[in-house]
């Protein structure tokens, strides 16, 4: 084993243990309060009462059942949409534009995003507004149950779109490990129609790529606050909500019914990534006949036609939902008076915008603190294992080291496991510290669930880097560090910068790790929004909502800004 592949298990090591060891105390500091142990309100006694009591809870079965169907649905959706997507409109100038453009959808907060999509779809909402009298024939907005519906379909809508652009992102990535272009030549040579093409060849070449990110949204859907209290069920709400609910209980005792709940849905999203992961095994062996059955014969051009045709109406559809989204939370905003139902505000104001800036400086400022320090730790932490990592895989020819692929779990890992089944007993362990409510604790929470997107978002291009550059540069200079700085990190600046964008994006979403963490001592745009939106007034919330979409576009901006404007004399940087 070489020196270098030393160093680089080492620096995995190291990584795994600042951000694994934490999670790992957390989900201890759940299950033993789950078990009846929690010393710091009394409880002492390791009993099964916690776990039965949720079971028996009236409201756990609804709780559950309505996360299952949301979740499921909505993972199953976008990923097959977004599959769907890149089969239909890879290599056209659509894909060109969804490659270029996707970065600004990632940019859209999922929280905005929820707030202004309820703005839209409600019975009171724009949609509804423009289409009366006229069309609809409603004076007054309608009892329908769109926001907040039992079944949670407005929920699943939102979260499938926002998870189709994830898919896409990883999907892209994906694709550019591998030569499609001349793989669809060749299967369109013996007689593949695309379909067929990239369904046997393209696809399951892709898809072992895709694994990771789609356990990740499966997680997230599972147990998303946030959105759900937007946009979800409320009697019962989700089970991440209600379990949220049992830890924010003014009675102590619904702490330890929190921590079994919390344990319970760490067992759900295990169980339901087993049977996927058995599912897969399931078809690989179903369809094994079939990937090897040579090309189909089908007369469906016309058909294919039509399906990309559609295919970029879908781009457009996502797109037309998240700019009307973000349009109405604007209107609203500047909205003093909105009778239904006129389709525009009849007075307009700026008083909300006033009302809202007493209380945005401070989070404001603790929002755009906590992103860019903890932005600016993982892009740091991700080059240096992405340096090691190339310089390993060098070293070894092409070969994927173990190490790596050990690394690639150990940083999916934060976005796998619930984040209501960990923080629970994270927030025990900073109190028994007294590191509770501290800007640096919060920073360390952020970073946990930064660093995984920072990796997925900027590892492709670095490993993909041409270190014949750097060699001749230490040739020339006679100096690693110099020759790293000055080529490789100038060569790789862009992607460098969209990266710290995206990881600054991720923190400022973060709602549960402000919540749990910072104690209510340090307040964010996140958490100020989720708190509005779920009771305030509708104008106040939008313009939160909007600060919360601004922040991240602004540093999006400066990531494409800063590196034109440092490198314009230089066109090939």
């Amino acid at each position: 084993m070489t020196a270098t592949k030393y160093k680089f298990i080492l620096v995995s090591m190291c990584a795994g243990g600042l951000f694994i060891l934490p999670i790992l105390t957390g989900l201890l500091g759940t299950w033993l309060p789950a078990l009846g142990y929690l010393p710091s309100i009394g409880a002492r006694q390791v009993t099964m009462a916690p776990l039965l009591a949720v079971l028996s809870h009236p409201s756990s079965y609804s709780s559950i059942q309505a996360t299952l169907s949301s979740a499921l649905l909505a993972t199953a959706a976008a990923f097959v949409i977004s599959q769907w997507l890149c089969m239909q409109l890879y290599s056209s100038r659509s894909w060109s534009w969804i490659k270029r453009s996707i970065a600004l959808l990632l940019a859209v907060p999922h929280l905005a995003f929820a707030i202004g999509f309820a703005f839209l779809i409600s019975p009171s909402g724009w949609i509804m507004r423009l289409l009366s009298p006229g069309i609809s024939g409603f004076d007054v907005p309608p009892d329908w149950l769109i926001i907040n519906d039992s079944y949670a379909l407005s929920l699943t809508l939102v979260l499938v779109l926002k998870e189709i652009p994830f898919f896409l992102l990883m999907s892209v990535a994906a694709i550019g490990s591998f030569d499609v272009t001349k793989t669809l030549h060749v299967a369109a040579s013996l007689g593949y129609s695309r379909s067929q093409a990239w369904l046997k060849l393209v696809f399951v070449q892709m898809y072992p790529q895709l694994r990771l990110p789609l356990y990740a949204v499966l997680s997230y859907s599972l147990s998303v606050v946030d959105l759900s209290i937007i946009l979800g069920p409320t009697a019962p709400p989700t089970f991440a909500v209600l379990i949220n609910q049992w830890y924010s209980d003014a009675n102590t005792d619904f702490r330890l019914l929190g921590a079994a709940g919390a344990s319970l849905l760490l067992l759900l999203v295990i169980f339901l990534l087993a049977v996927i992961f058995a599912f897969e095994k399931l078809l690989s062996i179903v369809f094994k006949d079939w990937l090897v059955a040579g090309p189909m014969r089908t007369g469906q051009s016309y058909a294919a036609s039509g399906q990309r045709v559609m295919a970029k109406f879908t781009v457009v559809a996502i797109w037309i939902s998240t700019l009307l989204a973000l349009l109405v939370l604007l209107i609203w905003s500047l909205t003093q008076q909105w009778r239904f139902p006129l389709a525009l505000p009849s007075k307009w104001s700026l008083k909300y915008w006033q009302k809202s800036w007493q209380q945005l400086p401070e989070a404001l400022f603790n929002t755009a603190l906590v992103g860019f320090i903890s932005a600016l730790i993982a892009v740091a932490i991700v080059i240096a294992l992405l340096h090691w990592q190339s310089q390993c895989n060098r070293s070894v020819g092409s070969s994927k080291l173990r190490s790596s692929q050990l690394l690639l779990w150990l940083i999916y890992l934060p976005m796998l496991v619930p984040q209501v089944s960990f923080l629970f007993g994270i927030q025990v362990l900073l109190v028994s510290l007294g590191l509770d409510g501290q800007l640096a604790s919060l920073v360390w929470a952020h970073l946990i669930f930064v660093l995984p997107y920072c990796y997925l978002t900027l590892a492709e291009v670095f490993l993909k880097f041409d270190n014949r550059y750097l060699q001749q540069a230490i040739i020339l200079s006679q100096s690693r560090w110099k020759s790293f700085w000055m080529i490789k990190i100038s060569m790789l600046f862009k992607p460098i910068a969209f990266s710290f964008a995206i990881s600054f994006s991720v923190s400022v979403s973060q709602y549960l790790p402000t919540l749990y963490v910072a104690g209510g001592r340090i307040n964010t745009i996140t958490t100020e929004t989720v708190a509005l939106a779920s009771g305030g007034d509708d104008r106040i919330s939008a313009s939160f909502a909007l600060w919360q979409f601004w922040l991240p576009l602004l540093v999006f901006g400066a990531a494409i800004a800063i590196p034109q404007l440092f490198f314009r004399q230089r066109k090939g940087l």
